[in-house]
């Protein structure tokens, strides 16, 4: 009887909903809930609410408890109270609200138009009888799909950017495509965290325990290729999926039900990747993305799930203005380079270029050179609105005169491709020889990137290192902790003549150093600032360095150090990768005043995924030297 009563009192709004319309139309009661009953019933015997349909559009997922709870956190998303842990009381409360009339006073907020995904899907699963359904206009939703007209979509993929905390690992979003068949003129769907954070750290530690909000926004897409190929220089790669014009609206439908809706992002699983793997999913239901997903996903996983299941046509590269800055100039003459210096300093005129005795093919160099960089520049914020403009008008209206030339565009294989490098896991097996003794080491990184990695599909110079530990078994059997780090990122950028940016490094976790006459576990934190020069292939570097080390044996627990660092990173053959290395640092404390270490690493790519490694170390601390060398294999995955 209690159980009675409250599904009663569950129904009582519906009933006097239900009640006001048979009254207003003239019908008795009977008839009136006589829809709706049957198709209550018949979605009970369909077993509907445990559809896979049904669960992909409210994001329900079984936790390893086996109770079942949707991914979405707003409770906006869901018509019943009980919605979100509840997938029966949600399917209910949503045909409930397909036979109540539409609210004038707010004409766009009925289920049909508010949810038309899960509308229609019901609708037409049920094969329900729309004219015994109250006459909906949805007149926003209409205006949109009108607007938007989608037709088919693609997957973007923006390279990783070291210098922006939220662009670390790379992002994605979705491109839907209209009738217009212009790419710059279609919609970008983006999900991302909403925040104006600029600490990496700030943002890694809030990013990790779910303390953003992350919402899906609808952008011209232009917007965001200025946002990221421009702004941010990073490249662009655009994965054209094979739905087909009918899965592209039902994605849209999706995506206008999660307008305005917000979940909690947390920054290795349910993020920008994962949450774009549901809208595929709604396109095409037969696709499961999500199930197979490990632990943390980050966005060149999602790539590659999607390439995976076989949903990608083409891909299509769009290099960053910075990119295009760089490939120009390594096609420049020294005298060409001279002279485009000397265009954007203002000591000459684009006028005196046309005129001057280099060649034709020269002059077509400096000035495209020349207006891709005065474009980078207006974007930093290095000049003024209107000085941009008189002067990019000048040098456009000097590049006409040479006529039409045929560019000599950046060209790369399918290996190139991000989806095509090493998985961004790692676990690494080896063994040590160290104080004539050896030791097993087992290492595991579960993202992303470093140094001596293949570079095939990532940036050359960057490494992004994510609780990578290291474990050593000793000769008598212990097993410990040779150092944990959080985080250990790298960002080496050449300078080359249009474009100086200063290289870094930053690294926090946990070292095993000596101290007297023990090796105990010591708090790191190291940051370095400096220079990079050379390419892809090669790349010197100089770094000064600050190290922060914490122990209770140390004064006041602290001791600080100061030095410098410097490199080589070579790419000596395709599948063979060599770092130099050496370090030296002074420290406040007494008895551990210096610091030196020099190290020879070199990595041979024996597949996309796996790779040998052989590593020499030497270090000097306290007037006492050791070394040690490893030999390990890496898999990747």
């Amino acid at each position: 009887m209690p159980s009675f009563s409250r599904a009663l009192q569950e129904r009582i709004p519906f009933l006097s909903a239900l009640v006001f319309l048979c009254v207003l139309f003239g019908l008795t009661l009977p008839a009136c809930a006589a829809p709706f009953d049957a198709a209550i019933k018949k979605a009970h015997e369909m077993n509907l609410a445990n559809e896979r349909y049904w669960q992909i559009l409210l994001h329900y997922k079984s936790s390893w408890t086996s109770s079942t709870a949707s991914l979405i956190d707003d409770p906006n998303f869901f018509v019943s109270p009980k919605g979100k842990t509840n997938p029966s009381a949600e399917l209910e409360a949503t045909l409930s609200g397909l036979y109540q009339s539409e609210n004038e006073k707010k004409p766009n907020a009925h289920i049909r138009c508010r949810f038309p995904a899960r509308s229609e899907w019901l609708i037409k699963t049920l094969e329900l009888d729309t004219a015994a359904l109250p006459e909906i206009a949805c007149r926003d939703l209409n205006e949109t799909l009108s607007h938007v007209q989608p037709q088919s979509a693609v997957l973007i993929f923006p390279g990783n950017h070291n210098n922006s905390p939220a662009s670390m690992f790379g992002h994605t979003l979705l491109s839907i495509q209209g009738k217009r068949h212009s790419r710059l003129l279609s919609y970008a769907v983006n999900y991302s965290a909403r925040t104006n954070e600029t600490n990496g750290f700030a943002f890694a530690f809030k990013g990790i325990f779910g303390l953003y909000p992350g919402y899906y926004s609808l952008l011209p897409y232009y917007a965001k290729i200025r946002e990221y190929n421009d702004l941010e220089r990073r490249d662009i790669w655009e994965y054209d999926l094979n739905l087909t014009p009918r899965e592209t609206r039902l994605m849209a439908l999706h995506i206008w039900e999660l307008k305005d809706i917000y979940s909690d992002y947390y920054f290795f699983d349910e993020n920008c990747s994962y949450n774009l793997l549901f809208l595929l999913e709604s396109a095409r239901p037969s696709l499961d993305l999500t199930t197979p997903c490990r632990p943390w996903v980050i966005p060149i996983d999602t790539v590659r799930i999607i390439s995976k299941a076989d949903l990608v046509e083409q891909v299509t590269y769009r290099p960053s203005k910075a990119s295009r800055i760089l490939h120009i100039a390594q096609q420049m003459s020294g005298n060409e380079v001279q002279a485009a210096h000397s265009l954007l300093a203002g000591e000459s005129t684009p006028r005196e270029i046309i005129t001057g005795n280099i060649n034709r093919q020269g002059k077509i160099r400096i000035l495209n050179v020349a207006s891709e960089t005065l474009e980078f520049r207006y974007y930093r914020g290095e000049l003024t609105k209107e000085d941009y403009r008189r002067r990019s008008l000048e040098l456009l209206s000097s590049r006409s005169e040479l006529g039409i030339k045929e560019e000599k565009k950046i060209q790369l294989n399918g290996m190139d491709r991000p989806d095509n490098g090493h998985g961004s896991n790692r676990l690494a097996l080896g063994l040590a020889y160290t104080v004539k003794k050896w030791e097993q080491e087992l290492r595991l990184r579960p993202a992303y990137h470093n140094l001596l990695d293949d570079d095939q599909g990532y940036l050359p110079g960057s490494q992004i290192d994510f609780l990578n530990l290291v474990l050593r078994r000793t000769a008598e059997g212990n097993v410990r902790v040779s150092h944990f780090n959080l985080i250990d990122i790298v960002s080496l950028t050449p300078r080359h003549p249009f474009y100086k940016p200063k290289s870094w490094s930053v690294k926090t976790g946990l070292i095993r150093r000596k101290l007297q006459n023990a090796t105990p576990l010591q708090y790191q934190l190291q940051i370095g600032g400096g220079l990079a020069w050379g390419s892809s292939k090669i790349i010197s570097f100089v770094l000064s360095e600050i190290e922060l080390l914490a122990h209770n044996e140390f004064h006041d627990s602290l001791n600080v150090g100061i030095g410098a660092s410097t490199g080589l990173l070579l790419q000596i053959h395709p599948r063979w990768k060599a770092l130099l290395r050496g370090r030296s640092l002074y420290f406040e404390d007494p008895n551990q005043k210096y610091y030196t270490d020099l190290t020879l690493q070199q990595n041979f790519r024996l597949t996309a995924n796996w790779s040998f490694v052989i590593e020499a170390t030497q270090n000097k601390q306290a007037h006492q030297h050791q070394s040690t060398i490893s030999t390990l294999i890496n898999h990747y995955w």
